[in-house]
């Protein structure tokens, strides 16, 4: 697995539930280009408004959370996304779901999907992972780049066997 890579960090917290999360090169390069702009900014007297405004966003995006759970033992996933206190979740029951997919020829996500409302664009050369549910809809995790497809892999794989559902590549 690369040092430095974006893709969500994979956090075996026990037996049966693993998380996905922000990286941690995610952290250190919002943290390090919030410093090189705050440090440009307030180097001119009028710039230091401007300054302390990015120092605080960059530091809320610092401690944000973007976290899928994956729980067999709790009979959910969940997904929590936000800044501390004021962070929102929402869940699915392992009852509605399937399967776990691996799509290497990513297309895009559904309309019902999310993940559809953030992704900008439209994909090319992209893989994903994917909660199938049985109303035949699905839920993109994450996608990347085709050369990360072996690093999703290993994600797909610890979150089937997490919650006990098959991993279908497709």
């Amino acid at each position: 697995m690369p040092f430095l890579s974006l893709l969500p960090d994979l956090i075996r917290k026990r037996p049966g539930r693993v998380e996905l999360t922000v990286s941690k090169a995610t952290r250190a390069l919002y943290l390090g280009l919030g410093a090189i702009l705050v440090t440009v900014l307030s180097r001119d007297p009028s710039g230091t408004p401007f300054a302390v405004m990015f120092a605080l966003v960059i530091g809320l995006a610092a401690v944000s959370e973007d976290r899928w759970v994956f729980d067999g033992e709790a009979s959910e996933v969940r997904r929590r996304t936000g800044v501390l206190f004021i962070a929102k979740s929402w869940a699915v029951d392992l009852d509605m779901i399937s399967a776990i997919e691996l799509d290497s020829e990513y297309n895009g996500a559904d309309q019902g999907d999310p993940y559809a409302k953030v992704s900008a664009g439209s994909p090319k050369d992209r893989c994903a992972i994917r909660l199938a549910l049985y109303d035949g809809r699905t839920l993109v995790v994450v996608s990347a780049k085709e050369k990360r497809l072996d690093e999703l892999r290993l994600r797909a794989t610890a979150i089937a066997e997490a919650i006990g559902k098959p991993l279908s590549e497709c």
